[in-house]
C-alpha cells in the first residue's frame, strides 16, 4: 500500500485524466502572501464565458434576506459574520461602479438559522453558486470539479479503522 492509499487517496495513476498543462498552470498559480496560500480556481473557460451576471438575482436575494433578518432582529448578527469573514481574509470588499455591475458575476445568498445551543453562529450566509436562470450556466457548472478523492467511501472507512495512525483536520467553517 502506498502512502497515498494509506490516507485514503487513490494511487497516482488516478490523476492521469489531468492534463499536464493543467497541473503546471495550477502549480504556477500558487502564491504565498501575508501568511496565506492563494491558488487560482480551474474553470471551463467556454462555460465561464456563458455565466450571466446574476446581478438582479443577487439584489433580489439581498433584499429578501435583509427584510427577513430585520423582522427577526438578526440582521446585525448576520452582518457580523460578513465582517468576521472580511477580517479573516475569507472575503474582501470590492468597489464596482454601477455601469460595470453587469461585468461581474454576483452570487445570491440566503440566511441559515441554527437554534441549537451548541451552535456558536446562530445565523450565517450560504452562497448559491448553483443558481442559474432557465437555459443558462451556473458558476458551479463552470468550475472544474477536480478529481473525486472519495470515490470509495467504504474503502476509506476500512482504512481509517485499520491503520495505526490517522490524520484528522478541522476545516473551520468550510464553504
Amino acid at each position: 500500500m502506498s502512502n497515498r492509499e494509506a490516507i485514503g487517496l487513490p494511487p497516482d495513476e488516478t490523476f492521469s485524466t489531468l492534463n499536464e498543462e493543467d497541473v503546471k498552470q495550477f502549480r504556477d498559480s500558487v502564491t504565498y502572501t501575508d501568511g496565506l496560500y492563494h491558488v487560482q480556481l480551474k474553470w471551463y473557460e467556454d462555460k465561464l464565458k456563458s455565466v450571466p451576471s446574476y446581478y438582479n438575482a443577487a439584489i433580489w436575494a439581498l433584499e429578501k434576506v435583509t427584510n427577513y433578518l430585520e423582522k427577526k432582529n438578526l440582521y446585525d448578527q448576520y452582518l457580523q459574520v460578513f465582517e468576521q469573514q472580511e477580517d479573516e481574509g475569507i472575503i474582501e470588499e470590492i468597489i464596482v461602479p454601477p455601469k460595470k455591475f453587469k461585468d461581474y458575476i454576483w452570487i445570491p445568498h440566503r440566511s441559515v438559522l441554527k437554534q441549537t445551543d451548541q451552535t456558536t453562529t446562530k445565523v450565517r450566509p450560504v452562497f448559491n453558486c448553483s443558481y442559474k436562470h432557465k437555459g443558462s450556466v451556473s458558476l458551479n457548472e463552470a468550475a472544474y470539479p477536480g478529481v473525486n478523492l472519495i470515490s470509495d467511501m467504504l474503502k476509506l472507512m476500512i482504512q481509517f479503522r485499520t491503520n495505526r495512525c490517522v490524520l484528522l483536520a478541522d476545516i473551520r467553517k468550510a464553504f
